[in-house]
């Protein structure tokens, strides 16, 4: 039997929602403490969405809060036989609106 707790969180608009999860998400990788053996391993979404968590999360790593290059990651979704370097792909999108900014390994 699996039991499932979930926490709701409430905030004022966007900003803050972006602001709080990209919070989260730094606190879970320093916790995690990930290392090339033991990498940390984060599902990302795509779409205008996350893209507020995504520059908070570019914003820790540009002050030196937090690194990504033990951190691997894995799309939602994907579109099937499209190239990941098409434009309209959602590798593209994360290359465009996180990956490119800071230090996590291409593989």
């Amino acid at each position: 039997v699996c039991v499932c707790v979930c926490e709701v969180i409430i905030e004022e608009g966007y900003d803050e929602v972006s602001s709080w999860v990209a919070r989260y998400i730094k606190k879970r990788i320093l916790e995690f403490n990930p290392t090339a053996e033991k990498p940390f391993v984060l599902g990302l979404p795509t779409g205008s969405s996350p893209l507020g968590t995504y520059k908070k999360l570019i914003e820790f790593y540009n002050n030196k809060q937090i690194s990504f290059k033990h951190v691997v990651t894995f799309n939602m979704d994907e579109y099937v036989g499209l190239p990941r370097e098409h434009k309209e792909s959602y590798h593209s999108f994360m290359w465009t609106n996180l990956f490119q900014h800071v230090d996590i390994l291409p593989e």
